[in-house]
């Protein structure tokens, strides 16, 4: 099924409805590979997805969304849409987007999802058309643009899920960057990744610059645009980044003071990430869960 941009317009004139908006949640960003370099299946999903709900800040609710980086990719998404249904969970949806064929087909598998599972208040809170593409220079902001409108004809005209707010996540060094206005007006929600330790920065100074990203962010595109921490997070293990060390023990603090932050704030947040990924190919990348792959966590939650 093709979708354009000029059938989108014109379903959302007829629609007159007002553009999806984000209300308060909280969760983690999750990879789709199991410890054991699998793919998850739905079951390995569903136990996941429990044990994040068990866990808790002691302040606003549970962790009850999850954000996923692929549609395609190991199936992840027709794995994981049984077991968020299953547990209450919510997904938050990644679309990988950057060359044509690998758009087409993470399309294809949120299509197949949309047509099986129609009710999406069961298990879609929202989509990203892309996760940084713009901070790599892997796309320019019009075809960006572009292709989030032509995931919204999709999600919100043809399957008729006009409450599913569609944007994408990158850096707040790209939301500030007025070259990409138009993604942002194509966004119904921006999406902000910010790490204070990819800054370069000291632990103490880490609460600091995330603040400073949220307000930076906010005010390049806009108060009234809807906005989502899609990324931030402390690793535990590898080498130093300027004065940013990676341990247990700034992790900790991190959370404590960004973590224990955003819950007294309105802002919805993922945080960066679930359990460890030992697959991945960096020591840091590998490090960066508030759980160890095997699901303990490193630290408490408590705020």
């Amino acid at each position: 099924m093709k979708f354009s941009i000029t059938a989108f317009v014109l379903g959302l004139a007829v629609s007159a409805s007002a553009a999806p908006t984000t209300s308060y949640f909280a969760g983690f960003n999750l990879g789709a590979t199991h410890r054991s370099g699998s793919c998850k299946t739905t079951a390995q999903w569903q136990q996941e997805f429990n044990k994040l709900k068990s866990w808790s800040t002691g302040g606003k609710g549970t962790f009850n969304t999850v954000k996923l980086f692929s549609t395609n990719d190991c199936n992840a998404l027709a794995n994981a849409v049984p077991a968020a249904i299953a547990t209450g969970t919510k997904l938050w949806v990644g679309v990988w987007n950057v060359d044509d064929a690998k758009f087409g087909a993470e399309k294809a598998a949120l299509e197949a999802a949309l047509k099986k599972y129609p009710d999406t208040s069961k298990w879609l809170k929202g989509i990203n058309v892309g996760s940084e593409s713009l901070y790599r220079k892997d796309i320019t902001a019009d075809k960006l643009a572009q292709q989030i409108y032509d995931v919204k004809g999709m999600v919100q005209v043809a399957y008729k899920a006009a409450d599913v707010p569609v944007g994408t996540a990158d850096t707040w060094t790209m939301w500030v960057d007025g070259a990409n206005a138009a993604v942002v007006k194509a966004c119904d929600v921006v999406l902000m990744n910010g790490f204070p330790y990819w800054q370069g920065a000291t632990i103490n100074d880490g609460l600091a610059k995330l603040k400073q990203a949220v307000w930076d962010t906010r005010k390049a595109v806009g108060y009234s645009k809807p906005f989502v921490i899609g990324e931030t997070g402390w690793p535990t293990k590898g080498p130093n980044f300027g004065s940013a060390v990676a341990s247990v023990e700034n992790a900790a603090a991190y959370w404590k003071a960004a973590a224990c932050w955003l819950q007294t704030t309105n802002y919805p947040w993922l945080w960066f990430s679930g359990f460890d990924e030992p697959n991945k190919s960096s020591t840091i990348e590998q490090n960066f869960g508030v759980a160890l792959d095997t699901q303990p966590l490193k630290f408490s939650l408590q705020c």
